[in-house]
């Protein structure tokens, strides 16, 4: 991303909530994202998640090669 070193992805498509596919996501990739709903006060971001990238590049690199089991999601 441009300026920062986070990004929101919608997850929406997926039909679960942002803390279930957190959950999922640490537990069957091992790879953490944060809810985008912890960043909402009063409600919102069900559908969001942060991927944060201030990370050495093997470790961006690694989690990359674990998140290509997404497209089967």
């Amino acid at each position: 991303p441009d300026g920062a070193y986070y990004v929101l992805a919608d997850i929406s498509r997926l039909g679960m909530t942002d803390v279930a596919f957190t959950e999922r996501l640490i537990r069957e990739v091992g790879v953490a994202v944060v809810p985008g709903s912890s960043f909402y006060a009063g409600g919102g971001g069900q559908h969001l998640v942060r991927f944060a990238f201030p990370k050495k590049q093997e470790t961006l690199q690694r989690a990359r090669e674990k998140l290509q089991v997404l497209a089967r999601w």
